[in-house]
């Protein structure tokens, strides 16, 4: 008899660990851009896998964490390249079910993350939230069960940043030692700790005037996505670009964009670097941050119809992704068009940005997002078959 209640006393001090074990870590991805570091990504998970579906399982507690490399970053471009990926990666009712609370989560992102930042987000299965902290200090959360998928289908989806990024990611524990080292060295200074707390404590203090409540009050529908979202970026095989015609843009309905609610957390904001400077943005709503994702779903359709995969690459079993951030006039016309992340072989990136510019000229924006230039990314990926 006491040899059974030593097995059981075991048992639930086992249990107990085990309940509050955290999440052990999945995989780890390097972001870059125009060959610079910026950040590393990281998966956490109860269940470890290599395959997206073990990731997504939604009764799995799980943690997205993202360590800054570069010296600055801007918040909001970071948020922003995440939206895209959120756009291309979600399915339409997905986008319009999450939409406010997509503009809750964009809220988040001011200022600049620096050096040592640790950005998490967490998701605990037994309540369904997901919790959003900068360096320990919270955020805000989110309480909706689909939401956190929403968030990770950007990394692990068929159209990740890049090849490389989503496989680092969906690694099951086998993480190169170097990159886990560079990973567990970038911790935040003391004094950032105390400047990122004292900024919450002060916004959380700050009164509310009457007619913002009024105006965060929830509105009773939700805006629908007017456009579906397109297929892998796989560069066809063997397939010639489509001839240049201009065909019409279909455009969401235009709508009186309504006050969103706004999270509490801003970081605070070292000196912006020239190479990311700061562009005015309109207060973010979930009419806008479904125009922008619909209009960014057209771009990269547009321009997917163009690419081709280069014989000689065939021929050599050269694979890999591109990615480059293109910029477009108010009518469509190719303006810039800048390497983000390219591949190790010349001939996939010089395809990649022929594609671009044989795409031209791009659908016109929709009235929401009406300005002189418009921006977005296009991940490329070029891949043999099996």
């Amino acid at each position: 008899m006491k040899s059974i209640k030593i097995v059981i006393a075991l048992l639930v001090f086992a249990t107990a660990l085990s309940a509050k074990a955290a999440p052990l870590l999945n995989g780890l991805a390097l972001e870059q851009q125009f060959n610079k570091d910026r950040y590393i990504a990281a998966v956490y998970s109860d269940t470890l896998g290599t395959s997206a579906s073990v990731l997504l399982d939604n009764n799995t507690t799980r943690r997205l964490e993202v360590r800054i490399v570069a010296d600055s970053l801007s918040a909001r471009r970071f948020r922003n390249q995440w939206m895209e990926g959120i756009a291309i990666n979600n399915p339409g009712d997905t986008l319009s079910s999450q939409a406010e609370n997509m503009v809750t989560f964009a809220n988040l992102f001011e200022g600049r993350l620096v050096k040592g930042d640790h950005l998490t987000v967490d998701f605990t299965a037994a309540s369904g939230t997901t919790q959003v902290a900068l360096n320990g200090v919270a955020l805000g959360k989110i309480q909706n069960r689909d939401f956190f998928n929403t968030l990770l289908r950007a990394w692990i989806g068929p159209v990740p940043p890049s090849s490389d990024f989503r496989d680092g990611l969906l690694a099951a524990g086998q993480v190169p030692a170097g990159l886990l080292g560079s990973y567990e060295g970038l911790e935040p200074t003391s004094e950032r700790v105390a400047a990122v707390t004292a900024q919450i404590a002060q916004v959380e203090e700050e009164p509310v005037a009457e007619e913002q409540v009024a105006a965060e009050k929830p509105q009773p529908t939700k805006p629908k996505l007017a456009a579906e979202i397109p297929p892998p970026s796989l560069a066809a095989i063997g397939s010639k670009p489509e001839l240049k015609t201009q065909a019409p843009a279909a455009k969401p309905e235009p709508s009186k964009p309504q006050p969103a609610k706004v999270a509490a957390a801003k970081p605070s904001a070292p000196p912006q670097d020239s190479e990311e400077e700061e562009e005015f943005e309109a207060p973010l709503t979930a009419d806008l941050i479904l125009a922008r994702q619909i209009y960014h779903s057209m771009l990269l359709r547009h321009t997917f119809k163009y690419i081709r995969y280069p014989k000689r690459a065939q021929e050599r079993g050269q694979e890999g992704s591109v990615r480059l951030n293109v910029t477009i006039d108010s009518r469509g016309q190719v303006k810039d068009v800048q390497t983000l992340q390219e591949s190790r072989f010349a001939t996939l990136n010089r395809e990649a940005r022929e594609a671009v510019e044989r795409a031209g000229p791009y659908p016109a924006a929709p009235p929401q997002l009406a300005r002189d230039t418009y921006r977005f990314s296009v991940p490329i990926t070029f891949r043999l078959p099996d």
